[in-house]
């Protein structure tokens, strides 16, 4: 019977206690949704016609572990635009491309203390650098993929992430012409870091990439699977093949403890102490390494672009079963 282990992190040596991954989980899964699911605070990302649009009523949970048991509860099977979560997978692929130092003294590392989509935080920076997981550093990395032309570079972006997951992944055009009538500030992003010379294509072509990337279409399910990957060392638990090396799975979660929840990283990482990545169709993706991933969606989000009750559920995950990384 598949199972996960809980390890808590202390002195660089892990205590191992296992937990099995029975129908109580989905029982506590359970009584957590009935917990939450009457929570009003926050709204739908209502800057994005399309999004504000969705249910916000929508909620869903699943965990998926690194050997492919999957429990669930709530709106699970109900597709959502992928969003900023597409950010950390897209870097994967960026990071196949090239090596990690030459991302890095491109794009940059470090939290910028900003919103996503600040222009404040490239222009205060003598150098402009932000990282991967806000806008201007995730249309960089588009703008880097590799392929013959636009629509390679496109094909190979999409193609990875089916590969991460169920193969059943798709573009809405829905969302996508949506994001596109209101992407005027993401226009800007991309013409300001090409006026510093910070983009290796044209920053326009990189910026449809980037939307088309966000506007992807997902199950909490396919999300959840897609984690597993990263909790897995790369190695997809269905298929088995290594999609990413373990290096670049480093590399990705370390990003999502600076920058995952941007503004309010620190204080989520000392809280819940999970490599997390919000997007504004309304999930979460949590990744526990060498266990399992937890998402949930509900579209209301805080004042940072975060899901309320994403959040909300995932604190009580990670209390309830010891999950902080950190924690003794």
């Amino acid at each position: 019977m598949a199972y996960f282990i809980i390890c808590c992190l202390a002195s660089n040596l892990f205590a191992v206690q296992p937990f099995l991954l029975s129908n109580d989980v989905t029982k506590t899964l359970t009584e957590i949704h009935q917990k939450y699911k009457n929570v009003k605070d926050g709204n739908n990302a209502n800057y994005i016609p399309e999004l504000a649009k969705v249910n916000p009523a929508y909620f869903g949970i699943v965990i998926t572990t690194i050997d492919g048991d999957v429990k669930s509860v709530g709106d699970a099977s109900v597709p959502f635009a992928i969003e900023s979560i597409s950010k950390p997978f897209v870097y994967a692929l960026a990071l196949q491309d090239y090596n990690e130092k030459i991302l890095a003294e491109k794009i940059g590392l470090n939290a910028t203390g900003h919103s996503f989509n600040s222009v404040i935080a490239i222009e205060e920076k003598l150098n402009h650098l932000q990282n991967p997981l806000v806008n201007a550093g995730a249309i960089q990395i588009t703008g880097l993929i590799k392929g013959k032309n636009s629509e390679e570079k496109w094909q190979r972006v999409l193609n990875f992430l089916n590969k991460l997951s169920d193969g059943k992944l798709f573009l809405s055009n829905t969302v996508y012409q949506s994001e596109m009538a209101t992407n005027q500030h993401n226009r800007a992003i991309a013409e300001l870091l090409n006026s510093y010379h910070m983009m290796d294509s044209d920053p326009l072509d990189a910026l449809d990439r980037y939307t088309k990337a966000c506007s992807v279409m997902v199950t909490a399910r396919q999300l959840a699977l897609m984690g597993a990957v990263l909790a897995n060392k790369g190695i997809h638990p269905i298929t088995h093949q290594q999609i990413i090396s373990p290096e670049h799975v480093k590399d990705v979660l370390s990003e999502l403890v600076v920058s995952g929840l941007y503004e309010n990283s620190g204080a989520w990482f000392w809280s819940v102490g999970i490599p997390a990545k919000s997007g504004v169709g309304g999930s979460i993706l949590a990744i526990v390494p060498n266990q399992m991933a937890i998402v949930v969606f509900s579209p209301p989000l805080d004042e940072f672009g975060n899901s309320v009750r994403a959040q909300q559920v995932i604190k009580n995950l990670s209390d309830r079963y010891h999950l902080h990384l950190l924690k003794k």
